[in-house]
Formats: C-alpha cells, structure tokens, sequence
C-alpha cells in the first residue's frame, strides 16, 4: 500500500509508532515497505549489482514484478542511504 492508504488503515499515531520501532521503512513521501521487505529488495538489488555490475530501474522493477512507481522510490532511497548511485540510466554499487 502507499504511505496515504497506511495512514488511513492504521491512523497516524500507529504508523508513526511503526515507522519509530522500525517494522516499516518509509523510502519517500508516497512509498512505504514493511523492514522485512525493504532488507530483502535492498540485498537483491546488492546481489543483482555484483552479479552484472550495473542495474537499470527497468531491470528492478522486472526483478520485484512491481511498478515503476514502487522501483524508482526503492532506488532513489537507496541512492540517498548511499547503497547505490546513479549512472545517468542505471545504478552502481557505491564503493
């Protein structure tokens, strides 16, 4: 679900507490995963980069069966948390 349709499931309070305790990781204003979640994408697209050595936001969108919507936020999260960075049209380890 996205950040709003959590906010009117759960109320605000419930997901700030959430989000607090860490059981869900918010990866922008729109886009939300449960921890278990985030922590196996985020390996995946780890393992898929030292496999191929770089990833396109087609590739990653292909390997979780997902939308772009949900892909890009992943990415961009994970180029701000300095997993990765961006390479004009893919995504490279950081080292």
């Amino acid at each position: 679900p996205s950040l709003k349709e959590c906010q009117e499931e759960a109320g605000e309070e419930v997901l700030a507490a959430l989000i607090e305790q860490g059981e869900l990781v918010p990866v922008s204003a729109e886009v939300i995963f449960r921890r278990t979640d985030y922590e196996d994408m985020k390996s995946r697209v780890k393992s898929a980069l030292t496999e191929k050595g770089r990833i396109t936001l087609a590739e990653v969108r292909d390997l979780f069966g997902t939308t772009r919507k949900y892909a890009q936020a992943l990415l961009e999260h994970l180029d701000a948390s300095g997993v990765t960075i961006r390479d004009g049209d893919f995504r490279k380890l950081r080292t």
